[in-house]
């Protein structure tokens, strides 16, 4: 459920970066979400739908970019996938969480702005 919620702010700073331009109509919205954000695509995506009626972002795309999590080796100071057992490939020393596999932003906004040149 609190899909919803991110969706909400989702559309409020793709709003607030839309003013300015003011674009004709807007194509698409790319957003990354990392595997370990607890975001769930599908909830994203029907969210999007449901409260861009009626804005500037009705019938756009919502493009949802994956970003795989990344574990730190303290052993080899590589970074790595995340692997079921969280082993490093290389060492096979125990790896950590880091921040990449959490990230959660807008990439890019595409839009018609009317102009034909």
């Amino acid at each position: 459920m609190h899909e919803y919620f991110v969706t909400q702010q989702l559309i409020k700073i793709a709003e607030d970066e839309l003013k300015e331009i003011k674009p004709k109509r807007v194509l698409s919205i790319k957003v990354i979400v990392g595997e370990l954000s607890g975001i769930i695509d599908e909830s994203l995506k029907f969210y999007f739908d449901v409260l861009t009626k009626g804005t500037i972002l009705e019938g756009s795309k919502l493009e949802i970019e994956q970003k795989k999590a990344l574990l730190f080796c303290n052993a080899c100071h590589e970074y790595f996938e995340r692997t079921k057992d969280f082993l490093c490939p290389k060492c096979k020393a125990l790896g950590k969480l880091t921040q990449y596999g959490k990230e959660f932003y807008i990439e890019s906004i595409e839009v018609d702005d009317g102009d034909e040149n």
